[in-house]
């Protein structure tokens, strides 16, 4: 019976997978009829980037890219602002994984290449914030869970500040952030935490220090619904 148990423990937590790549796919379908319907790349010239992501983002990435192939010097760059040291501007706007993939993308394709970006990262966040569903709410249906999730990525937030792409890093580590939290507090597992509020200032301190904030907060509520002989 306790093995029987534990295979139908070990099928849900694999679920939770499956239903969180679900909505990955999902997501990048969905954006990918949208990009059809407008004539986006890849399946036109047109871009999203505009605004912000014109003047500061895609600069910035065509400067990374030169530096990680060798062709520039983070400690001092004459590519922006008429000559900059480049740590600053790395840590508040191309520090993300996602930005590497520059590496693989041809300067002239750049600012097409920003609707893969986006793609990305929203898919991305729509896969977190399933999982998260799934994992700390299981009363919750997995469909639900997994339309929930989509719901998280093509948000107000998602859709209206996507030009400051380095933003939406933080927007797809913020429901591990919240995960990591409960398990914190019920679990008393420390890593995840570490782990993902460390990701989250190191990504974009610009937001990650809003989201310390919101820990404070939150974990200041989250006391409150304790007895005070649990509140280790």
């Amino acid at each position: 019976m306790k093995c029987k148990r534990l295979k139908i423990f070990e099928c849900k937590r694999a679920l939770d997978y499956v239903y969180a790549i679900g909505a990955f796919l999902l997501t990048a379908l969905f954006l990918l009829l949208f990009y059809q319907n407008q004539g986006f790349y890849p399946f036109g010239d047109g871009t999203i980037s505009w605004c912000d992501m014109n003047q500061q983002v895609v600069p910035l990435l065509l400067n990374f890219k030169d530096i990680i192939s060798g062709q520039g010097n983070v400690l001092y760059s004459f590519q922006n602002a008429g000559g900059m040291n480049f740590w600053g501007v790395f840590f508040f706007f191309v520090a993300s994984p996602f930005s590497f993939l520059t590496l693989l993308v041809d300067k002239s394709q750049m600012l097409v290449f920003m609707n893969v970006l986006v793609l990305l990262k929203l898919a991305t966040s729509a896969w977190t914030a399933t999982f998260y569903f799934r994992r700390a709410h299981r009363s919750i249906r997995p469909e639900y869970a997994l339309l929930l999730g989509m719901l998280y990525a093509f948000c107000g937030y998602g859709l209206l500040f996507y030009q400051n792409i380095m933003w939406l890093d933080v927007m797809a580590l913020f429901p591990l952030l919240l995960l990591s939290l409960e398990r914190l507090f019920y679990e008393e597992r420390t890593f995840p935490y570490i782990l993902t509020i460390s990701a989250s200032i190191a990504v974009n301190y610009y937001l990650g220090y809003m989201v310390a904030l919101f820990v404070l907060l939150y974990v200041g509520l989250m006391l409150l619904a304790f007895p005070a002989s649990q509140r280790k």
